[in-house]
């Protein structure tokens, strides 16, 4: 009857040892898992903080004015006249009235119709 109970006990180690072999064996792949997304992270933010640091350098004013300065033959910009400035109020304001309503009902009616 002890052997049997001995017997028994040993099984159970055994799966035991093997159940903890596993569950540390998928704790070590979880955890190397976790270390490459970190440094992957780490490197998207190095990518991004470099990326931050070229774009300010690229849009500092002195060096768009170098830029259009060098070529200014090919982009042919100029000045703005004081002509070219208008206050709020002498911008046109479009009216809606009845050719919108009716603009916007032919729209919908149309759609209607390629729905059905």
């Amino acid at each position: 009857m002890s052997r049997i109970i001995n017997l028994i006990l040993l099984v159970v180690m055994i799966i035991g040892a093997a159940v903890t072999y596993d569950m540390k064996h998928k704790a070590e792949k979880a955890a190397e898992r976790v270390a490459r997304l970190e440094a992957n992270i780490a490197r998207e933010r190095d990518a991004m903080q470099l990326l931050r640091a070229e774009l300010s350098m690229l849009t500092q004013p002195g060096r768009l004015q170098a830029v259009v300065d060098r070529y200014v033959d090919h982009f042919k910009l100029e000045p703005f006249s004081p002509s070219q400035y208008v206050r709020l109020d002498e911008i046109p304001m479009r009216t809606a009235g009845p050719a919108d309503q009716q603009a916007i009902a032919d729209i919908i009616g149309e759609n209607n119709s390629t729905i059905r």
